[in-house]
C-alpha cells in the first residue's frame, strides 16, 4: 500500500495572489479530547538550613553579580495548610541564578504528588522568579500519570516566615487529558 502526499508549489507565485496573514494569529482548535480541569491551593515550604533542610547550594561561582550562575536544588514539601498537617506533594527540581542585572531565578521542576489518590503523578514546571518578594508565575508543560499532557499555570506568593526559610502561597490551575495506559 503506498502513499499520497501533496506539496504545494510555493515558489510557483503565477496567477496567485500573495496572502497576507499577521505575525501573530490564535485560531481556534477543536479537539475530540476529554479535558479534564484541576485547581490546587497549597503552601511550598523551602529550609535551608538545620536537619530539615530540603533545599541546599550545589553550584555557587564567584562572580561580579552577586549569585549569578548560583544553582540550587530542591526537594521541598507542598502542604495543604500551613501547619503542615497535609502533605500534598513534594517540588523537586533546580533553581538557576540567571540573571546578570537583578536577581532573577529559571526554575524547572517536577510536582510529584503524595496524595493516596494521585500518588505517583505528577507536573512539569518552568519559570521565572523575580527577587523573592515579587509575584511568581510558572507555566505547567507537562504531566504523568493522572495529569497526561498537562498544562496550565502555577501563581504564588512569597508569605512572611518567622525564621530563615521561605513559605510561598501557589495556585495551580490547569488542564489535563485523561490516556489509557498500555497493556505490557
Amino acid at each position: 500500500m503506498s502513499t499520497t502526499i501533496a506539496i504545494e508549489d510555493f515558489q510557483n507565485t503565477q496567477g496567485t495572489e500573495k496572502e497576507e496573514r499577521p505575525a501573530f494569529q490564535a485560531l481556534p482548535l477543536q479537539l475530540n479530547a476529554d479535558l479534564k480541569q484541576f485547581y490546587f491551593h497549597v503552601y511550598l515550604h523551602q529550609i535551608f538550613d538545620g536537619d530539615k533542610k530540603n533545599t541546599i547550594t550545589a553550584i555557587s561561582p564567584n562572580s561580579d553579580f552577586p549569585n549569578f550562575g548560583q544553582l540550587s536544588i530542591m526537594d521541598a514539601p507542598l502542604w495543604g495548610y500551613l501547619n503542615q498537617t497535609n502533605l500534598i506533594a513534594r517540588a523537586q527540581g533546580v533553581s538557576i541564578q540567571s540573571d546578570q542585572k537583578t536577581y532573577g531565578w529559571h526554575m524547572s521542576f517536577n510536582i510529584e504528588f503524595e496524595m493516596k489518590e494521585l500518588k505517583g503523578s505528577t507536573l512539569m514546571v518552568m519559570g521565572r522568579t523575580l527577587e523573592l518578594t515579587t509575584p511568581r508565575e510558572f507555566a505547567i508543560v507537562g504531566g504523568t500519570g493522572v495529569f497526561s499532557l498537562a498544562t496550565g499555570q502555577i501563581y504564588g506568593r512569597r508569605l512572611s516566615s518567622p525564621d530563615e526559610s521561605i513559605w510561598t502561597e501557589l495556585k495551580i490551575l490547569g488542564y489535563y487529558t485523561p490516556m489509557k495506559k498500555p497493556d505490557w
